[in-house]
């Protein structure tokens, strides 16, 4: 029997989430997803910040519990009526399954994209950091409104060097991506998402098929084409670049390698800079 009432989705801690779907409860974290069938759920318990999935159980068993806590009072109130409503009836006679043989359990595996997500922030942090210690730090051995303009200055002046080093690497790295891609990976036509053509150049997502049949969309900025060339990775198809022409190719190079050397050399005169104060 399906949820059709409006249920609220509960936020936990440590990124624990339970919703409903479609006749089962999904509980998601960091790296699993349970779905756990209403079928296999004894009754639901709100106990004041924190929700308890009691699973059914045969008699003189202890059943299950699975919890979410960290949430809203109120949403777990609101949560715990709603599905206990939604349960399928059970007659005396039923026989009670063991809940924890239904339940679901997926394993969730992290993407290369998420993954460079992750390192990218962890790695912004941690520069981040470092600058502002190293402001503080020389700011307030100089002391005074020297110190503090020294700080300021340090702040400034690291952030553009870190942010022209890492855009330029990264430039560089997403150039060596594509030219490795637009000779071993597989090149289809893309065609633009747009529904009219009125809005072809307003947008900038396309679609293309990769040789499994699965349509994919990526997003490249606006253009006006109605048709591109892509080139995807066959082992990772979701991991796709467009065509560039050899010119546009060496132009953003200069660009990148010019940006990353800027970088480096601000860096350096800056450390420079501060060493010698």
């Amino acid at each position: 029997m399906p949820i059709t009432s409006p249920i609220p989705v509960l936020q936990g801690s440590k990124k624990t989430v339970l919703r409903s779907d479609d006749g089962a409860l999904l509980l998601s974290r960091p790296h699993e997803e349970l779905r756990i069938p209403l079928a296999a759920i004894e009754r639901v318990r709100a106990e004041g910040r924190s929700v308890a999935v009691e699973l059914t159980a045969a008699v003189g068993a202890t059943p299950a519990v699975r919890r979410v806590g960290g949430v809203s009072e109120a949403a777990a109130r609101a949560f715990a009526d709603a599905v206990n409503r939604a349960l399928p009836e059970r007659a005396e006679e039923d026989v009670v399954v063991d809940g924890s043989g239904l339940v679901i359990k997926r394993l969730l595996t992290e993407s290369q994209a998420e993954r460079r997500r992750r390192v990218f922030r962890r790695g912004a942090l941690a520069v981040a950091l470092v600058i502002v210690a190293l402001a503080l730090t020389f700011g307030i051995r100089e002391g005074g409104i020297e110190g503090f303009m020294l700080a300021v200055v340090t702040m400034l002046g690291g952030a553009i060097a870190a942010a022209s080093t890492a855009g330029g690497a990264a430039g560089l790295w997403l150039a060596c991506r594509g030219w490795y891609l637009t000779r071993q990976g597989i090149t289809v036509e893309a065609e633009n998402a747009a529904e009219t053509s009125g809005e072809l150049r307003r947008s900038g997502t396309y679609i293309y098929t990769d040789t499994a049949g699965v349509s994919r969309t990526m997003a490249i900025g606006r253009t006006g084409a109605e048709t591109i060339q892509v080139a995807y990775d066959p082992q990772d198809p979701a991991r796709v670049v467009t065509h560039r022409s050899g010119l546009r190719t060496v132009v953003y190079v200069l660009l990148s390698l010019a940006c990353l050397c800027f970088g480096l050399a601000f860096t350096f005169a800056l450390i420079m800079m501060l060493i010698t104060t």
